[in-house]
């Protein structure tokens, strides 16, 4: 039995499993479950599809691709919308990431104090906002527009950057900086 079976086996009830198959195998879209554990097997599906893990995110980040490449998986399926921010040093290697706010399924109220206090408490010289959209419609509503501006300015009053806002959503991604919407940082990081 491999680890995949013992863990299926250990969040499903042993005596409802089918004999014909291996644990494991039940994560296959293509089996049909039983039906008296169909609603746990499509449970258990859905946490391996979004990549339920809870390592953090680490590294340098080099681009848009790189924070969506972690929360698309995370928060792509949230049906609730949350903000969050990436707190950097100087060489854009993540120091810190955190939720700051979590909303309904079609708005997170935040101030631009709530993400610039996480940076100014961290020590980070630069950050990145990354919220997402329930809808799957990544594209900025103008009330993200307004809190990414207001945010820039008083990253650059405190002397920091925000290098990007990006939003995700259904699989995808939407980049403030790669779009246009906000200009390149104010001095480039070793």
């Amino acid at each position: 039995m491999t680890r995949i079976d013992e863990l299926v086996a250990t969040i499903l009830p042993r005596s409802k499993l089918p004999r014909r198959l291996r644990p494991s195998q039940l994560l296959d879209e293509a089996v049909e479950p039983p039906k008296s554990i169909a609603p746990k097997v499509r449970a258990l599906r859905e946490l391996v599809r979004c990549g339920a893990v809870s390592e953090p995110l680490t590294g340098r980040v080099a681009s848009s691709s790189d924070v969506a490449a972690y929360f698309v998986p995370r928060l792509g399926a949230d049906t609730i919308e949350s903000l969050w921010v990436v707190g950097l040093d100087a060489r854009h290697q993540v120091r810190v990431t955190r939720q700051v706010a979590r909303g309904g399924p079609s708005h997170c109220m935040a101030a631009p104090g709530d993400i610039l206090r996480v940076l100014v408490l961290n020590a980070c010289p630069a950050g990145i906002m990354l919220h997402n959209h329930p809808s799957g419609d990544v594209q900025p509503s103008p009330e993200d527009v307004a809190l990414t501006r207001k945010t820039r300015t008083g990253a650059r009053l405190l002397g920091l950057d925000l290098l990007d806002h990006v939003i995700v959503g259904g699989g995808s991604w939407f980049s403030f900086l790669d779009a246009g919407l906000l200009e390149a940082p104010l001095r480039q990081s070793a």
